[in-house]
């Protein structure tokens, strides 16, 4: 399953409580295909970041912070993951990173 760094759980907090939702808000995380490279191999999937009032009932939520995973592909492509934040000036940049052995 995704693993959040302490920063990241920090930032999502933030974000969700600064918003002003309902308490069942939070970073909803999914993913589609991407554009298939000229090369011709197969193509990547994108992940995308939104914020939601409450999960999707087939959602994963994440230890920690508010974070629903999307079931699925999502899922299994974050399964061995970390999604980590770093904060410059009002600026957020997510990653996701593999996870430490």
């Amino acid at each position: 399953m995704l693993a959040l760094t302490p920063t990241a759980a920090e930032v999502v907090n933030a974000i969700v409580t600064s918003q002003g939702q309902s308490e069942n808000a939070g970073m909803r995380i999914t993913s589609e295909e991407g554009i298939a490279s000229a090369n011709g191999m197969a193509p990547n999937r994108d992940v995308r970041l939104s914020l939601v009032e409450a999960p999707d009932e087939s959602d994963e939520q994440l230890e920690g912070a508010p974070v629903y995973v999307e079931s699925g592909s999502t899922s299994e492509l974050l399964d061995d993951k970390v999604l980590d934040a770093a904060v410059s000036g009002e600026e957020v940049h997510f990653r996701i990173m593999p996870q430490p052995d």
